[in-house]
Parts: C-alpha cells; sequence; structure tokens
C-alpha cells in the first residue's frame, strides 16, 4: 500500500479552519496569531517530507509523473514556476491522471481568501495549500519536488473524504473497524454502500437507518443508471488489485475476505476515488458518441434537436437525456435562436455540472467529464 502524509496534516488543516471561524466570530487578534502558527507547523511537517521518510516512494513516483510537463513549463528567473503555473500543472495532472476537478487549482477557481466564509475557506483549501508553500519555500519559486508535495496534499485530502464515507459505511451495518469482516459478503456489502453514498451523495441523509440503506442499495440501479456498470468497474479492480498483491499473501491461507481488515479496505477504497474520474470519463465519451448520433445528418455544428435530445428516454432505450429545457438554458446548452427547432449544444451539455458526481461529501473535488480543451491546453 503506498503511504498517506501523516494523519497530523489533516488535523492541521482542519485547526486551521478552525482558527478562522474563531476570527470571523470576533477574536480576531488571537485568532489570526494561532492560524499563522499553524500554519506554519503545517508548512514545516509539508516540507519536511521532501524525500524522506515512509512517504518517499510516494513522492518520487508523482515527481516522476510531474516532471515531463514541469520541464516544458516556464521557470521564473533562478529557476522554478509561479503560483499561477504550478496551478496549471496540478490541474492538468489532476485531470489528465485522477479525472478530478479541483476547486482552487482548476482555471475557475479564485484565490484563497481570508475575509471569505469558513464554508468557501474550505472550498478553497487547495488554493491555500499552494500559496502557503510558496509564501514559505526557498526563493519563492515552486520546484518539481514541491510540486509533488502538494500534489501528494490534495490527494490525500480528497482520500480523507473517501475515509468519512466508508466509516459511514461500517456503522450503518454495526460492523466494527477494529475486527475483520465475518466474509467476502460483509466485504461485498461494505464497498456497495460506500459506492452508494460516493456516486449518490442524496442517499447519505438516512445513513443511521440500515434498513433504508439496503432498501436504497436495492434500487441503485433505478436511481442511477449508471450503477451497474460501475459496480462492474469496482469488481473488475478489485480483481486487478487482487492480482497486483497476489506475492504478498500466502495462497494457501484461508482467508475469509481479501478486503475484511480495515486497512484493506482503506487501501481499496482509495483506489476507487483514484481511479473512479477516469473511469466515468469513459461512460461520458460513450453518451457524448450516443448524443452526437442523434444529431441530423445535414448538421455538424455540435447541435441536437431537443426532440431528438429527449426521443430515446421517451421510448425508454434509457433514462439519461431528460433535464427539462429549463435546466438545459441554465448551462448555456439550449440554443433557442430558432424557437420551432431549439437544439442542445453538446458540449456545454457534456462538460455541464449535470454529468458531476460526488459533489456534495467534498467541498473541493468533483467528478466531472473531462473537456478534452483543458487537457490540451
Amino acid at each position: 500500500m503506498v503511504p498517506t502524509l501523516p494523519s497530523l496534516s489533516l488535523a492541521l488543516l482542519v485547526s486551521f479552519l478552525a482558527t478562522i471561524g474563531t476570527a470571523e466570530a470576533g477574536y480576531g487578534f488571537l485568532a489570526r496569531m494561532n492560524r499563522d502558527a499553524v500554519a506554519q507547523e503545517l508548512l514545516t511537517e509539508l516540507t519536511a517530507l521532501l524525500g524522506h521518510g515512509r512517504s518517499h516512494e510516494r513522492l518520487a513516483y508523482l515527481t516522476d509523473a510531474l516532471r515531463p510537463m514541469y520541464m516544458a513549463l516556464p521557470k521564473k528567473e533562478g529557476g522554478g514556476v509561479d503560483e499561477s503555473v504550478a496551478r496549471y500543472a496540478l490541474n492538468r495532472y489532476f485531470l489528465t491522471h485522477r479525472g478530478w476537478h479541483i476547486t482552487g487549482i482548476a482555471s475557475d477557481g479564485e484565490r484563497w481568501n481570508a475575509s471569505s466564509s469558513t464554508a468557501m475557506l474550505n472550498s478553497k483549501m487547495p488554493s491555500f495549500i499552494i500559496d502557503l508553500v510558496e509564501q514559505h519555500v526557498v526563493r519563492k519559486r515552486l520546484g518539481l519536488e514541491e510540486l509533488a508535495v502538494l500534489a501528494a496534499t490534495v490527494e490525500d485530502l480528497i482520500h480523507s473524504d473517501a475515509l468519512e464515507l466508508l466509516t459511514m459505511a461500517y456503522e450503518v451495518h454495526n460492523f466494527s473497524m477494529q475486527e475483520a469482516l465475518g466474509n467476502e459478503e460483509e466485504e461485498d456489502l461494505v464497498i456497495r454502500t460506500f459506492v452508494l453514498f460516493f456516486t449518490m451523495p442524496w442517499t447519505q441523509g438516512p445513513h443511521n437507518d440500515t434498513s433504508k440503506v439496503h432498501k436504497l442499495l436495492r434500487a441503485a440501479y433505478k436511481n442511477n443508471p449508471g450503477w451497474n456498470d460501475s459496480m462492474m468497474w469496482v469488481e473488475d479492480l478489485k480483481g486487478a488489485i487482487k492480482y497486483q498483491d497476489r506475492g504478498e499473501h500466502n495462497p494457501f491461507s484461508q482467508r475469509q475476505g481479501y478486503f475484511a481488515d480495515y486497512p484493506s479496505m482503506v487501501h481499496f477504497v482509495e483506489q476507487i476515488i483514484d481511479g473512479f474520474g477516469v473511469f466515468q470519463d469513459i461512460q461520458c465519451k460513450g453518451l457524448k458518441n450516443t448524443l452526437v448520433d442523434l444529431e441530423m445528418q445535414e448538421r455538424s455544428d455540435g447541435r441536437v434537436l431537443l426532440a431528438n435530445f429527449y426521443a430515446p428516454t421517451l421510448k425508454g432505450v434509457h433514462q439519461f437525456f431528460n433535464e427539462s429545457p429549463e435546466y438545459l438554458k441554465s448551462l448555456g446548452a439550449l440554443d433557442e435562436r430558432d424557437p420551432k427547432q431549439p437544439s442542445v449544444i453538446v458540449p456545454n451539455y457534456m462538460y455541464g455540472p449535470n454529468f458531476c458526481l460526488a459533489t456534495q461529501n467534498s467541498p473541493f473535488r468533483s467528478f466531472c467529464c473531462i473537456d478534452q480543451c483543458n487537457v490540451l491546453m
């Protein structure tokens, strides 16, 4: 298992947000002192991880992954890149390798602002981390090693959200995280519940009601047209991990479940988080091809007549293209220049928030269809 950053980093981030909340409550001077102390402690821990300790292997991997792009980026005098270039590099990395849209790093993210609300600060935490490292790093420039640390830190923040959902999945079925699950059926139940909470955040509401969650699991394929494909991908991922780790386990041991112990389950859900964005983009490309096939042959402007857009759903072919005209208009995806034949603008529709998943349980990460223009630019 590739190690994550020490849990102290996440605790420090929580403490930082708490001190900001205190400042907004009227304890300005003392809160600013606490915030600066927490920020400095966080920075010390992050920079201490450069090439040291149990994260060395992971940082080496991220460094190698970022190196080709980093070599092509414009550098500051004396070497290194500035904040805006670092944001671009990280956004490109997370889009291409994870399929993640990170608020505060993506081009639509705003600069971190100490006067914002606590909720907004939480959503801009990745941006704050970049600012923090840049302000304190030697010669005020971000090198390849610093970029690797930033990437690892953002990944750990996102993994921490996944662990919260995993904890909810254990608790709703009254399973102990201190003891191994009893059999593969319990293992599968935890995994399916995690995927339910992850892909359909609205199901997290009744997470203390076991019977309600079982009903939601049985109806998942109805509420999420992509549920069966997602679970098939999860099964394939399980097989891939078992094959990859085959040398670490005794093939003659009588293991009741491969992911029965909590650390193994944590490793698995981290793999789900890391790979889900790329998997979902495969689904996005399939839907885009389906949508383009609805385009009239005489048209080549990336638009589909609204009547053709709704036709597959009305005929019961699938359940995807069912957004109302009002919602399509709010996306900027409805072309009404010809009132008699309104049409759907395919790129605006495919890259809109309607195809973003798992945004409720993370304030700064979502899984959206990857805009190929953003990947190329």
